[in-house]
């Protein structure tokens, strides 16, 4: 790659850490969020710590790792995964996931690797997350590159060529794997669709060749699932609003959404490392025309996430619900059922009249619902 200067999007450098590090390690408000999360930490022995790390590497291991894992202890009954054979320690991958919680989703899956001494990928966010000093030190700090999502259409385009450009150089030049989401922002209706504008970006920088640059950037879908969805009551509410025609992004909205998502109980929660997509599959899309071939990488990829969706007492629960039938009480007992019922009847709470709380109901169910629907229909196409 020639003619780019990616230092305003990329992660801390080894030259920025440590200036990083110290405005990290004194900061009044990490302090309190980090002994929030583990209230036995000392704090001199931790700052004395963080002032040891030159790495975004070091940080990750020595300050994310733990932290993320008090995270999992405090809001969640089981933190598991799957499919670790499906990628090789010594290869770079284009990971592309679901996105159910803006920090999580990356954070649990960087834990994943740790854990099993693969390297971590740099990790695509949005740029309107980028307005909090301390976020952008914990963020670039954590391998984060940085989105461009505003501007013109002009600009748009621009940027899409730069971040088309920027994946191809970590991926091949930097060796490192990336991580990002398959669509612009977290899903709010449980449907996990992958966005075919993301697929052309990924083909911006390339040669032009479709089979060949989809085979060189080895594309590997996740499929994160969460019991109990980070930020649903939100969630819910502001497909609402939107659908009312209402709704407003308020200024600390997505910090709001960071730290609840964090601190909310997410009950059990799974991650699937999905096989990567074939040479074989590559070359089926390829023989159809040009939007198809985008439209059928995307379909493969939904595939492979709609059927590595770890399905969970509360997705059939809601499934029953809102067929107002009995079709999948093995997954659930009455209990189960009690538990949600209460957790709905407290976000239908939040609807100002009758038609508003149904409503916000049959968005609820949908959501929890819909990863059970797109997995029997993977079934059923295949």
């Amino acid at each position: 790659m020639t003619g780019f200067d990616f230092s305003s999007i990329e992660p801390y450098t080894p030259n920025e850490v440590p200036k990083a590090i110290i405005r990290l390690a004194h900061n009044p408000m990490f302090g309190r969020w980090v002994r929030t999360m583990n209230p036995n930490v000392d704090a001199e022995a931790f700052a004395s710590l963080m002032e040891c790390i030159t790495t975004c590497d070091e940080f990750q291991y020595m300050v994310m790792r733990p932290l993320v894992y008090q995270i999992a202890k405090r809001s969640m009954d089981n933190f598991t995964y799957s499919g670790l054979e499906n990628i090789k320690k010594n290869e770079t991958y284009l990971f592309v996931s679901n996105h159910r919680d803006i920090t999580l989703d990356a954070a649990l899956l960087d834990v994943i690797l740790l854990s099993n001494g693969i390297k971590t990928p740099e990790i695509g966010f949005g740029n309107n997350l980028m307005k909090n000093e301390m976020i952008v030190d914990i963020f670039r700090l954590n391998k984060m590159f940085t989105i461009i999502r505003d501007g013109s259409r002009r600009e748009f385009y621009n940027n899409s060529v730069f971040l088309s450009n920027y994946i191809q150089h970590v991926l091949f030049e930097k060796n490192n794997s990336v991580w990002i989401a398959q669509r612009n922002g977290r899903t709010k209706d449980g449907d996990d669709k992958t966005d075919q504008g993301l697929l052309k970006m990924f083909s911006m920088a390339g040669t032009g060749d479709f089979e060949a640059d989809f085979n060189k950037l080895k594309i590997v879908p996740v499929a994160i699932s969460y019991e109990y969805e980070p930020c649903g009551t939100i969630k819910a509410l502001t497909t609402y609003t939107s659908m009312m025609g209402i709704y407003e992004k308020t200024q600390h909205e997505d910090l709001l959404s960071i730290m609840m998502g964090i601190s909310q109980y997410k009950g059990n929660v799974h991650i699937n490392i999905c096989k990567p997509i074939s040479e074989e599959e590559v070359a089926d899309c390829n023989r159809l025309n040009k939007n198809e071939k985008y439209t059928a990488l995307a379909h493969i990829i939904d595939d492979r996430i709609h059927s590595g969706y770890k399905l969970h007492k509360t997705n059939y629960i809601a499934a029953d619900m809102l067929g107002d039938e009995v079709r999948y009480d093995e997954h659930y007992s009455t209990e189960d059922l009690e538990k949600f019922i209460t957790f709905a009847d407290n976000v239908q709470f939040q609807g100002p009249s009758m038609a508003a709380k149904d409503k916000l109901m049959d968005i609820l169910l949908d959501m929890y619902a819909k990863p059970v629907i797109n997995a029997e229909k993977v079934k059923t196409d295949n």
